[in-house]
């Protein structure tokens, strides 16, 4: 199995690179190539630990496969663009929706207190994953899309 890692920093042949991944764990390797673009990394995993990295890899590529076909999904202003974010619950912030698909929503957001990336939030009375600051705001990623026959302008968070 091959994957590619987008990170901003340079390495030099055989310097030891440590890969901390969400969801897999911390991963440790040798710089086996340096390239233009990067560089390719050669980790060090026990045998017994392959299968399950593998694994656990191979999903991580499905999700950001799907997550980059969700945000080709089209995207409609509505006519009701006024939302209560709500973070933890207890944090409460008057938000414009700018944009909303079926899989996520841009939202500006009164007093910004520029949440991080994957901080889960309530939309509305929907669940959704902080996938990206904008100025002003979030892009989030609902939780569960909406389903076709229930998304136009009209729709309410």
């Amino acid at each position: 199995m091959q994957g590619e890692i987008f990170v901003e920093a340079k390495a030099t042949l055989g310097e030891v690179v440590v890969c901390v991944l969400d969801g897999v764990g911390i991963l440790v390797g040798k710089v086996a190539e340096v390239r233009p673009a990067g560089f390719v990394v050669d980790f060090m995993v026990k045998r017994s630990h392959r299968e399950r990295v593998a694994a656990r890899l191979e999903w991580h590529i499905v999700q950001a496969d799907r997550s980059a076909q969700l945000r080709r999904a089209p995207r409609l202003v509505p006519f009701h663009r006024s939302v209560e974010v709500r973070l933890a619950e207890t944090v409460v912030l008057a938000g414009t929706i700018l944009n909303i698909s079926m899989s996520g929503a841009k939202i500006t957001l009164q007093p910004n207190p520029g949440l991080f990336v994957g901080a889960l939030v309530r939309i509305g009375s929907r669940l959704a994953t902080v996938v990206r600051a904008i100025e002003g705001g979030v892009a989030v990623q609902f939780v569960e899309p909406f389903p076709a026959d229930n998304f136009d302008e009209r729709i309410r968070l």
